[in-house]
């Protein structure tokens, strides 16, 4: 149980971030920047999901192993993508989900890799 709840805040996170992905009108800032701003949005909610995710991997001991959890991670984003495409005013992109793996694998092995320089 206590590994468990190691993984609190990322499941917390998780939740968030599904639930985001149900609403039908979300409105970003319209910026013009050389990449797409919701491809920023999603490597960042993911990142987000991926940092919390090596924090609470970390605290568990290591538990479940590195390549399971990255894998159910990346099913989240591909989930979350998939049931875009039944709410209206949204759509599923393979552009969202390589943001989302991208974020979210980045920011787990940059939280593993400073976590194991302290």
């Amino acid at each position: 149980m206590q590994r468990l709840r190691s993984f609190l805040p990322a499941l917390v996170w998780a939740a968030f971030v599904l639930f985001l992905g149900g609403q039908s009108d979300i409105r970003g800032p319209r910026l013009d920047l050389p990449i797409p701003v919701d491809k920023l949005a999603h490597f960042t909610i993911y990142g987000v999901l991926g940092a919390l995710a090596a924090h609470g991997w970390q605290r568990a001991g290591r538990w479940p192993g590195r390549s399971g959890l990255l894998v159910a991670l990346r099913l989240i984003g591909a989930v979350d993508e998939i049931r875009q495409r039944t709410v209206a005013g949204r759509s599923a992109e393979f552009g969202d989900w390589v943001a989302d793996a991208l974020g979210l694998l980045i920011a787990f092995h940059l939280v593993v890799w400073l976590r194991g320089k302290v």
